[in-house]
């Protein structure tokens, strides 16, 4: 099973969002059923999955305290598990992290924003050592703000090159437990979201095929 932790320390930068959009498109796809994991003590991406008809993808809710242990059972019957955090001290998540596969944080575009990612965030997912990958969401195309926060977070680390919109379709969609890939497969919401799993999708695999490589030359 490959694990996805989406981390952000700040609130409001569309992680749960993200979380479960990702998960959808895993699962059509078909390159392997998604489990979703909510750590977050508020609950949305809980209370989205209630809300929800589809069976799939389904839901594991896990104490930061138990991830550990309970991941290993749940491994077993998975291709995929995206974990939501919540907006909070990243520090407690030291041992969800040391289990990322990729680390996926969401930014919105702004000084404020990168502010405090380089304070609260990033020191703890350098720390552990595990790939990681900026997202910049709820962006307006186009803008000098867009523009000037993709420079700052590339001084840091890779940034994506897909961009989540603001959309107010993905509020609507959440009301009824639905996706944008579902509600309007065609539209440009949809898109962004298959292109930013696509391109999760080939940095995990890039990050096997190089530990495969390594292991071939210690025989």
């Amino acid at each position: 099973m490959k694990t996805i932790v989406l981390l952000n320390s700040k609130g409001g930068v569309g992680k749960s969002n993200i979380t479960r959009h990702l998960a959808v498109a895993a699962e059509q796809e078909k390159s392997g059923s998604a489990v979703l994991c909510d750590t977050d003590p508020q609950g949305s991406l809980a209370d989205w999955w209630n809300a929800r008809e589809a069976e799939t993808p389904q839901l594991a809710t896990i104490a930061l305290s138990d991830f550990k242990a309970k991941i290993q059972v749940i491994a077993s019957s998975f291709r995929y598990m995206f974990v939501d955090t919540a907006a909070s001290d990243a520090e407690p998540y030291t041992e969800v992290l040391e289990q990322a596969d990729l680390i996926i944080i969401p930014v919105q575009p702004s000084p404020d924003d990168v502010r405090s990612l380089s304070r609260l965030t990033l020191p703890v997912v350098k720390a552990s050592g595990k790939p990681f990958l900026f997202v910049l969401s709820k962006a307006r195309q186009g803008t000098e703000l867009l523009v000037s926060t993709m420079a700052a977070l590339s001084e840091h680390g890779i940034v994506c090159p897909t961009i989540i919109a603001q959309r107010e379709g993905y509020a609507k969609a959440s009301l009824s437990g639905s996706t944008l890939l579902e509600e309007e497969p065609n539209g440009k919401g949809a898109d962004e979201m298959r292109e930013l799993w696509k391109y999760m999708k080939s940095r995990i695999d890039e990050k096997n095929n190089s530990s495969k490589k390594k292991e071939a030359l210690n025989v």
